[in-house]
């Protein structure tokens, strides 16, 4: 953590607690369970392509039969799972492009194909086994996953009778067998050639366009930026478009980018768990992402924890963390009690402008506007409100109250009744109404200064 002396005249660069002698620890944030991450999985070795998988902390296996594994189990796909979870309530996880299904026949009468594209479908086998139980002719059809049964399709006689049945095969007549050919014995028979998709900068593009549809709060992307750089670029522009055009306040994470934009955060180091897994910080971006989704407006997560985390990969000197953070880095350091922390709750944001003070640079703050731009939005829909004196004087009223309400949850304060949320008078007109909103928002108290005076 950092500390030492202060001076009045001059601001410190990294949170801390700073004490002078004349002659602390951050309490963890709760998780938004409400908060949601977009996770794309590039190369992902089963899964389907096109869909956004939705996946909540609450159930995390819930979709173990769409993606093939368990969220923990060991594949890179899983881990960037499991450590975006770690931060927020839900992850919505999108394969852009599949790869080839792997296929088999069982004897010259059944087809089988995986149900999804990808390598982990050349684990999957087939057996067909006499249900002696019931009756001659009926057969139990066993598939296993790596070795382990997972499901299990008891008591039928004909290839008909699979149709639809199977999670993970699609099962068809083979040759000139049809649907009413009776089923025969197998051993059992593994599929084979399925292949991991190749990216593809059209299906990723269309996944951007329709995560406008989602309620999500942050776009993770775990990879480097110097490989896909076309998609970095893709992205940013569409967030962009989300906060200006849409009204949707999308914030997107990446790793060694800065990006000098409010919408961007930029994850510089990494860390190391406590099973010795190297986290890089491509991985952390997707803790970064799930943490920022889950905080609430009025925390920071200035300071908080790294779940799991034994240690910072990579980590930055006192004068690497200020240059760090006067570059618009979000990083993980150590606070007093060696636990792993994120250094300092910021965007990428460096060019400060009158319109764009520091202060828009904090997270917590663009959390913050961020809600009440929500708040906002659903209480003024389009043409609920008389555009006339009267209509102005409800209008008025009702954004108060929501000042209000922010208020009194410590999101903002010093709300001024009479002046911090009124009608243009002069410019609203026709269909058209004009506001002048005024809000101061509440920060967290990251850097603190401390006079010890001897007696």
């Amino acid at each position: 953590m950092a500390g030492g002396t202060f001076t009045l005249s001059g601001k410190k660069v990294r949170p801390g607690t700073y004490i002078n002698t004349v002659s602390g620890k951050a309490s963890s944030v709760a998780v938004n369970l409400n908060g949601a991450v977009v996770l794309p999985l590039l190369n992902a070795v089963y899964g389907p392509a096109k869909e956004f998988i939705e996946i909540d902390a609450s159930s995390p296996d819930a979709n173990i039969k769409k993606l093939g594994l368990s969220v923990y189990d060991n594949d890179h796909m899983m881990l960037l799972i499991r450590e975006t979870l770690k931060g927020c309530g839900k992850v919505y996880a999108f394969i852009p492009t599949a790869g080839a299904k792997a296929t088999a026949t069982l004897g010259e009468t059944l087809a089988a194909t995986a149900k999804y594209g990808g390598s982990l479908g050349n684990k999957l086998r087939v057996a067909i086994v006499a249900n002696a139980e019931v009756g001659t002719g009926y057969f139990n059809v066993i598939v296993s996953l790596d070795g382990v049964e997972v499901e299990k399709i008891s008591a039928v006689q004909k290839i008909g009778d699979l149709a639809g049945m199977s999670d993970y095969i699609d099962f068809a007549a083979a040759g000139e067998a049809t649907s009413a050919t009776a089923l025969a014995a197998n051993a059992g028979t593994a599929l084979t050639g399925g292949t991991d998709g190749s990216m593809s900068n059209a299906d990723f593009t269309q996944m951007l366009d329709e995560s406008e549809h989602l309620e999500y709060n942050v776009f993770a992307f775990p990879y480097s930026a110097t490989t896909y750089s076309a998609l970095v670029t893709a992205i940013r522009s569409k967030v962009k478009y989300f906060v200006n055009d849409v009204g949707k306040d999308v914030t997107a994470v990446f790793a060694n980018t800065p990006s000098d934009a409010i919408e961007c955060m930029n994850v510089t180091n990494g860390v190391i768990l406590e099973d010795d897994t190297q986290i890089t910080q491509e991985q952390a971006a997707c803790f970064i992402a799930g943490a920022t989704a889950g905080a609430s407006y009025t925390q920071s997560n200035t300071y908080r924890q790294y779940p799991g985390a034994k240690a910072v990969l990579n980590p930055k000197t006192h004068d690497q963390a200020v240059a760090a953070i006067n570059n618009g880095e979000i990083f993980f350091s150590y606070d007093d009690s060696h636990n792993v922390v994120i250094e300092y709750d910021i965007n990428s944001l460096v060019t400060f402008t009158s319109e764009k003070t520091e202060d828009y640079r904090k997270m917590r703050v663009q959390r913050t506007l961020a809600a009440i731009r929500k708040v906002v939005r659903a209480n003024f829909p389009p043409n609920k409100f008389d555009n006339d004196e009267t209509g102005w004087g409800v209008m008025e009223g009702i954004g108060i109250g929501i000042l209000n309400d922010f208020q009194a949850e410590g999101a903002i304060h010093d709300v001024d009744p009479d002046a911090d949320f009124l009608v243009d008078r002069s410019r609203s007109s026709g269909d058209q109404t004009y506001f002048n909103v005024g809000v101061a928002v509440t920060d967290s108290a990251e850097k603190l200064y401390f006079t010890i005076t001897t007696r």
